[in-house]
């Protein structure tokens, strides 16, 4: 009896793992185009690195529109593959439209607290295409046609973005900010508020951080070197420089008030006016040693000179930002001698002389903020938590505001020196903004409006968890999901990184995500070294040489969630964009096994020849990943970039790459080469697949209807991989 019971279960045994051998062998296998392959090596030192598709860099060349006419047509079949994806549309369309109306609506009305002379509002004429902007005098009468795109386009595909309006009450006129496709570069277009009339005044060349200050009816405003014809895209932006532009006048006929010193492009400068005078932050030469200025300069063109009122080591270690100005006093953000940041102030008629204002605490200083005429509000950040300091002006603590663990504040502060009341948002990952006002005389704080969305977000929850990292380290973690869920080891489960430059991903509301989480899925955000949650040391400790950290700090972020039964491998996701596309690159192509898909948006692969293209090679790059001429670097670069790591035979998650054809931050040919080899040397059994917006640069699709495709395929994807059933 026995020896027949032993015969079955044997029976039984090898029957299992025949069936299990054929599901196997069953497997379906991924036909995928070979892209051609050129003799390209690169050599680093002692070490020959071949670079078989390095000829993908090259927009213009012929082969490449070719290779990507058939990944088109890869994720067109996929796409076509989604057999529920209308239902997954309209919940994604109905509430990313419903939230951002009634956003929208919300920060007109905040406008018309800020009391400028005018209001503007965005026209969908059609969600295929930009908005168009309309405007009238604050509360009276119908608005009007201001912009219409379609006039800004230089072809019929392209896709003119209106970022920023810069108004001058005072003359009735605004300077409109474009870019074309998503593209970095920026320019101006100007436009007078009494007639409704486009000025023929243009200025270009400008990029994502430049600036412009009303004089009267002239402007300041920095802008670049025209790039190479046909090499926009590609290649770095240099010679920044000051200019004085007339309204009425061609912008060649410019004066130029001041020049980088850093004619390379590796660094910049930065102003902002305050008052009467505009503050700078630039690089000081002093014998042929670079230091660092907080310089201001007079209103006035005609006598413009920059002067020095503090001068500070060139450390990128120390930080110093210029937040605001009281009188003579000017307040300043700082981490020097002060890893959690502290507030000082200097006076601009003695040079070099610093005093405190506002100690360094056991929290870290997040943001500094004027509140009215005398008053300052520090937003401190402790562990999953935020809190508010309201101070007077010699420091005093007047005023504690805590905000509930796994929110965010935002949108705090006051410039209007007679104003007595002042408002702050706080958003959550599954809900998007409540408002409350300050009086700034007694400093009560009360409910003023919200956003209502279309589901209980009572019934989600923020957990504030920390988990230990490979070399023992505790790593912070977010993780959002129902109330109630059962840890089951079963739940569809994305984590989302970033882990980079000192930034850190706080709670914020998204609308697809929320979606995600009404299904049934988990959120999980771990804030991990590389980042700035707990930090400068924190930072550091992801940055450059130490950029495995991060990575690993990653990877151990879904074995917490394995191990506590929140999902297993077979239903567990990552997701990150930019620097935290980068760091799902890395990790699946360190710990393939661990998870089951992954989604890198506009990620940073090739980490050898980053450097190479467009802002790759600005300080801020090269002091959070180092640079290949440097040996040490280059050792470590090698070992963790993406690219460089894809192995032959490895069966890696289901991969989606989403970028953009204009990006010019992190260019496409990253993205290109990776999948590309992907789809050469990976298990065939994995999708590896492309999702190219055309006409979008590094923050993806531009109008709502391709954004909302695109959050559409990005979603399904996991949904589907992840086995998350939507309703």
């Amino acid at each position: 009896m026995n020896f027949n019971k032993s015969n079955h279960y044997c029976l039984y045994t090898i029957i299992f793992l025949f069936f299990s051998h054929l599901a196997v062998f069953a497997q379906k296998e991924y036909k995928y185009p070979l892209a051609p392959k050129g003799d390209f090596t690169d050599v680093y030192f002692d070490t020959t690195i071949t670079d078989p598709y390095q000829w993908m860099e090259n927009p213009s060349d012929l082969r490449l529109n070719v290779w990507l006419e058939q990944q088109g047509k890869l994720t067109k079949k996929e796409e076509n593959s989604h057999t529920r994806s209308a239902t997954l549309k309209e919940q994604i369309a109905s509430l990313y439209v419903d939230v951002k109306q009634k956003r929208m609506k919300s920060y007109v009305e905040r406008e018309r607290k800020l009391k400028s002379k005018y209001e503007f509002k965005n026209v969908f004429k059609n969600v295929s295409r930009t908005p168009d902007i309309s405007y009238r005098l604050r509360g009276k009468g119908n608005f009007k046609t201001l912009v219409k795109v379609k006039d800004f386009q230089k072809n019929k595909g392209d896709n003119v973005v209106i970022l920023r309006k810069v108004v001058n009450d005072e003359e009735g006129l605004v300077a409109i900010i474009m870019s074309h496709n998503g593209s970095d570069w920026r320019e101006a277009y100007f436009f007078d508020l009494k007639t409704g009339e486009r000025l023929e005044d243009h200025l270009k060349y400008l990029r994502t951080s430049s600036e412009i200050i009303w004089n009267g009816r002239n402007v300041y405003y920095d802008r670049y070197k025209q790039p190479e014809e046909g090499k926009e895209l590609l290649n770095k932006a240099v010679g920044q420089e000051l200019f004085y532009h007339k309204l009425g006048t061609d912008q060649t006929e410019d004066k130029s008030l001041y020049k980088h010193i850093d004619v390379t492009g590796t660094s910049h400068f930065y102003y902002k006016k305050m008052g009467d005078k505009i503050f700078f932050q630039h690089y000081y030469k002093h014998k042929d040693k670079f230091l660092k200025a907080l310089s201001y300069a007079n209103n006035d063109p005609e006598s413009f000179y920059l002067k020095d009122f503090i001068i500070y080591p060139n450390d990128k270690k120390i930080s110093l930002t210029v937040k605001d100005v009281f009188g003579d006093t000017v307040l300043i953000q700082t981490n020097w001698n002060a890893p959690n940041g502290k507030v000082l102030g200097a006076n601009l008629k003695e040079r070099n002389k610093l005093f405190e204002i506002i100690p360094e605490y056991d929290v870290l200083l997040r943001g500094v903020y004027r509140l009215g005429k005398d008053k300052i509000a520090n937003i401190y950040r402790k562990e999953g938590s935020f809190l508010v300091l309201v101070f007077d002006l010699e420091g005093k603590v007047l005023k504690k505001i805590d905000i509930e663990e796994g929110k965010k504040i935002s949108y705090l502060g006051e410039k209007n020196e007679n104003a007595k009341f002042t408002e702050f948002c706080i958003s959550s990952f599954y809900h998007p903004d409540l408002w409350y006002q300050i009086n700034l005389g007694d400093l009560s704080v009360k409910p003023s409006k919200t956003i209502s969305v279309p589901y209980d977000p009572d019934m989600l929850e923020t957990r504030y968890v920390k988990y230990k990292s490979k070399d023992g380290t505790e790593v912070p973690m977010y993780i959002t999901c129902k109330k109630g869920l059962k840890l089951n080891g079963k739940n569809p489960t994305i984590i989302y990184g970033y882990g980079g430059y000192g930034h850190t991903v706080e709670p914020s509301f998204d609308e697809a995500k929320a979606l995600w989480l009404l299904h049934g899925g988990v959120l999980a955000i771990p804030n991990i070294r590389g980042g700035g949650a707990v930090g400068g040391k924190w930072a550091k400790e992801g940055r450059r040489l130490n950029k495995q950290n991060a990575i690993d700090d990653f990877i151990s972020a879904a074995e917490y969630l394995i191990d506590q039964k929140y999902t297993n491998s077979k239903r567990l996701g990552i997701n990150g964009g930019s620097h935290g596309g980068l760091l799902v690159g890395a990790t699946i192509t360190q710990r393939p096994e661990l998870f089951h898909a992954a989604i890198i948006d506009a990620g940073a692969l090739d980490m050898l020849r980053f450097e190479k293209f467009t802002v790759g090679s600005v300080s801020t790059n090269l002091n959070e990943f180092g640079s290949v001429s440097d040996s040490l670097d280059f050792k470590n670069l090698v070992s963790y970039s993406p690219l460089h790591n894809v192995k032959e035979g490895v069966k890696y998650p289901n991969v989606l790459l989403i970028t953009g054809d204009h990006d010019d931050r992190v260019p496409p040919l990253h993205s290109f080469k990776f999948l590309a080899t992907l789809q050469e040397k990976g298990d065939p059994t994995s999708k590896y697949l492309l999702y190219l917006t055309e006409g979008a640069g590094h923050g993806g699709a531009l109008n709502v209807q391709s954004w909302i495709d695109q959050l559409l395929f990005k979603y399904y994807f996991f949904f589907d991989q992840l086995e998350l059933n939507f309703y």
